[in-house]
């Protein structure tokens, strides 16, 4: 059985989550549950859980703070919140599991099975010390290290070591520095998203690619941007052109 805790100030999402549990997910055992940072702590403590749903917003400490409190967190972390800004954005950017509330059965099922696979290879420390790192950070640092996980393992890897990403369906490949490349089971927009603050630009559905490592434009079709380190041109679509024009002060 998986040892979880659940942390949340308001008793009724505990309860509601508890319930949620026991009856979709035979897998997980709720050893204790908190209201609030402190009790949580002395619980985790004691307790050693597998896993712990974690509310962020919480009177006082949140969850982030409680986090940063504790010396080990060889736990899985679900964050199980309301909470759709940036905290949601660094958790994404970390690769870590979060619930919306209001929690979404099949959601919680998907979560429950990747936390089974997750407690007999535990990449969470380093994912979680990426995630509070990103936190405390007040504006973007390409030292920042984002989480890619792969089918065999999760890679941390420096934003500014990647030259671009590029779709296939619902997969992105990352394409790097070193030459090493990386399939992610996730669509681009996500990390579009993620990354655009970061001065990664969408310059074709199909693409997206770091400013930083542009070595030139061709002037060939709509348009080709040429990356440094990767002897490949990548396709500016027609309606994107005039904005990477713009972005380059063409």
């Amino acid at each position: 059985m998986i040892r979880a805790i659940i942390v949340d100030d308001e008793p009724i999402n505990i309860s509601n989550l508890r319930a949620l549990l026991m009856r979709h997910c035979e897998g997980i055992d709720v050893v204790a549950t908190a209201t609030g940072a402190d009790e949580a702590r002395e619980h985790i403590i004691e307790l050693k859980p597998d896993v712990v749903f974690l509310d962020i917003e919480m009177p006082g400490k949140n969850g982030f703070d409680l986090l940063r409190s504790l010396n080990d967190t060889d736990f899985d972390v679900v964050f199980v919140t309301a909470y759709d800004t940036y905290g949601i954005m660094a958790i994404k950017f970390s690769a870590l599991d979060y619930l919306l509330k209001p929690i979404n059965i099949t959601e919680l099922k998907n979560t429950v099975n990747r936390i089974e696979q997750s407690v007999n290879t535990r990449k969470q420390n380093s994912r979680l010390n990426n995630l509070l790192n990103l936190l405390d950070r007040k504006s973007p640092d390409e030292s920042q290290k984002i989480a890619l996980p792969t089918q065999k393992e999760t890679y941390l890897v420096p934003v500014k070591d990647i030259v671009r990403c590029e779709s296939s369906n619902n997969y992105t490949t990352f394409y790097l520095t070193n030459g090493a490349e990386h399939l992610i089971s996730k669509p681009l927009y996500e990390y579009d998203e993620l990354l655009s603050p970061y001065g990664f630009i969408r310059c074709h559905q199909s693409h997206l690619v770091n400013k930083a490592h542009v070595a030139s434009i061709l002037n060939e079709d709509s348009g080709y941007l040429v990356m440094n380190y990767i002897s490949q041109k990548i396709p500016i679509s027609r309606q994107r052109k005039s904005t990477i024009k713009s972005l380059f002060k063409i």
